[in-house]
């Protein structure tokens, strides 16, 4: 009997601990308030522009949609009134939440039609169009179709840079361009350049002209800037992941340039070998980066602090390879290509568990720059009127480069982790005090004891 009797409450503890973490899990998620799913929140000022809630909520100043876990919904209403903030929460029922969403889908078409579009990098990837109209796109147009007439061909380089940005304002004017998007976009607008010549160079060999490679060139930024916007917008991708497929794009291509001056391909007048093994690798380094970017999910920090660790991981191997003075030039860059490879690793190791922000990253690769012109600049100053100072001052601005990463990157790594683990939707708590209250529940009245001390606790961010 004195064995049942300690083993009951133990059991009602953890029948209550199991019920209470159900409960915990059981709670309400917020959905859109429109039937797009554009609408999260309707605030004050959407309120008024749509000509409701302003009327029945007197002060209202925020809106949001939740479901409750057995398909009933709440509509939360905030309003501000003689210094107060008051919530307001009216129960639906899924007819009545539909009928809502239906009536806000209507007036948001009728009266606010770009409401909710996420248009975050639409500036910037209009900048961008708008930079390779007025440096790349106006002038190889006239070249490309060997335009011979100086009017005609400034013609075309004025119409041309102006619809660099015309024509992409007015094909996202009522779209999504999220900065993944523009990232994207932009990479497959620069790289495409490369790829289309090397493109062209595959398939003509030494037949290419200038005007070949100048119109494959644009035909190639064209197609993949359009392709890289596509794909960024059907699998919604972020700006971190999008920026970890180019710079492991970017690294492929110059891996393949490795390989090409190793095999002498371009010494030897085999361009299409050389292009092959250019394209193939780019190829290899953005299905590389698809597939890291599907496993964890990078912000654009994460990425840009890989990139440059990549790069100090290439200029520290031709630093050590300089070091020995090799008679054969190719093992710099074989030192290179592996450099590149152990740098961009180590990188990803460097940011497995980090949430960098923009800012972060960028002060970061100053921090990189800047130590490397300082490290420069003491080798130069140190070595006096030294001509044979190649070593020194490669060695002085790559230790310098590394000591800037380092500083930079140590600072902020504490927060980038802790901004990563802050994003973890799901947490549960597991106490061993309410444990050892339960088991020796018998021993005393200790209920008030177990009912302050949880013995599993689930919370979910939302």
């Amino acid at each position: 009997m004195r064995m049942a009797a300690v083993l009951t409450p133990v059991a009602i503890v953890a029948l209550a601990a199991a019920l209470s973490a159900t409960a915990a899990l059981a709670q309400d998620v917020q959905v859109p308030l429109d039937r797009s799913g554009r609408i999260e929140r309707i605030d004050a000022q959407l309120a008024k522009r749509l000509g409701t809630f302003g009327d029945r909520y007197p002060g209202f100043t925020e809106a949001r949609l939740f479901r409750a876990p057995d398909s009933t919904f709440t509509l939360e209403v905030t309003m501000a009134r003689g210094g107060q903030i008051l919530r307001e929460r009216v129960p639906l029922s899924p007819a009545g939440a539909d009928s809502l969403r239906e009536r806000i889908t209507l007036l948001v078409a009728e009266k606010a039609p770009q409401m909710g579009l996420n248009q975050e990098g639409r500036t910037i990837l209009i900048a961008g169009t708008t930079l390779l109209g007025l440096s790349f796109y106006g002038w190889a147009l006239p070249v490309a179709g060997e335009v011979s007439d100086d009017q005609a061909a400034v013609g075309i380089y004025l119409l041309t840079a102006a619809g660099s940005f015309f024509l992409p304002f007015a094909a996202t004017g009522g779209h999504e361009v999220t900065y993944g998007m523009t990232d994207l976009a932009l990479h497959g607008a620069t790289r495409g350049i490369v790829h289309g010549i090397l493109v062209y160079q595959l398939f003509a060999g030494n037949e290419n002209t200038s005007q070949g490679n100048i119109g494959s060139a644009v035909a190639g930024s064209l197609a993949e800037g359009l392709g890289g916007y596509v794909w960024a917008q059907r699998s919604r991708m972020s700006a971190g992941n999008a920026t970890t497929i180019g710079t492991l794009g970017d690294f492929g291509l110059l891996e393949g340039l490795g390989f090409a001056t190793l095999a002498d391909y371009y010494d030897d007048d085999r361009n299409q070998e050389g292009a092959a093994v250019m394209l193939a690798g780019s190829a290899v380094g953005f299905a590389g980066g698809a597939v890291l970017a599907g496993h964890r999910r990078f912000s654009y920090g994460d990425a840009a602090v890989m990139r440059n660790a990549g790069l100090l991981g290439t200029f520290a191997a031709v630093m050590a390879t300089d070091w020995f003075k090799p008679d054969d030039d190719k093992a710099s860059v074989t030192a290179a290509m592996v450099g590149g490879v152990v740098g961009l690793a180590a990188g990803d190791r460097l940011v497995a568990n980090t949430e960098f922000t923009v800012n972060q990253s960028v002060l970061v690769t100053l921090g990189m720059v800047a130590g490397g012109a300082l490290g420069l600049g003491i080798g130069y100053v140190s070595s006096g009127n030294s001509s044979d100072n190649a070593t020194l001052l490669l060695t002085s601005s790559m230790l310098g480069a590394a000591l800037g990463f380092a500083a930079t990157y140590g600072p902020f790594l504490s927060t980038a982790r802790a901004d990563r683990v802050g994003r973890s939707s799901w947490r549960i708590d597991v106490s061993p005090l309410a444990s050892m209250l339960a088991a020796t529940h018998g021993s005393g009245d200790r209920s008030s004891e177990i009912a302050n001390v949880p013995l599993v606790r689930v919370s979910c961010r939302f």
